[in-house]
């Protein structure tokens, strides 16, 4: 396996993390557009870029 292959997947792993952290956040302290946003565009960043990883890995193999 590519090494490229478990840092991506550990990325993706990552923006899990950073939505659970958010969804327990707006509950807590209530909804606030701009940190949802801030929250929603670094998940999606580590989600595209784990997905990345993943595909130049698998292409490396």
């Amino acid at each position: 396996m590519h090494p490229l292959i478990p840092i991506g997947l550990m990325l993706m792993v990552a923006s899990l993390i950073v939505s659970g952290y958010d969804i327990f956040r707006t509950i807590r302290e209530g909804r606030e557009p701009e940190r949802r946003l801030r929250s929603f565009l670094i998940a999606a960043a580590l989600l595209i870029g784990g997905g990345i990883l993943v595909l130049i890995g698998l292409t490396q193999a």
